[in-house]
């Protein structure tokens, strides 16, 4: 086993996010491609053609400029993204996905007495 060579490291979490600029966003308004009156999700945005899969979610990062004041339900959002919509007057509602069972969970070990 030692002539095998050992390479790389799988995480247990393999989950894909789907990076989105809120610059990417205010255009897909402005073309009249997105409402901004309605809740902006992963699934809104695959309907109206500003990403093409869902996967697991999105992640929302804060290049370009946002004008119109919107709701985002995203698994991750940037600092600046946050604040980005938070200045146009909207806010950002984060949904961290929860994939691993709870059987793969990492549980810490009852303190020893003698220790």
């Amino acid at each position: 086993f030692r002539r095998i060579p050992k390479r790389g490291f799988t995480s247990y979490d393999t989950s894909k996010y789907v990076p989105v600029n809120i610059g990417r966003i205010q255009a897909a308004i402005d073309a009249g491609r997105l409402d901004a009156k309605e809740k902006v999700t992963i699934d809104s945005l695959v309907k109206a053609g500003v990403v093409r899969r869902a996967h697991d979610g999105m992640r929302l990062l804060g290049d370009g400029e946002l004008k119109s004041k919107i709701n985002i339900e995203a698994v991750y959002a940037s600092e600046t993204a946050r604040a980005a919509v938070e200045k146009a007057g909207g806010s950002v509602t984060m949904t961290r996905a929860e994939k691993v069972p709870e059987d793969k969970k990492v549980r810490k070990l009852p303190k020893r007495a003698d220790a």
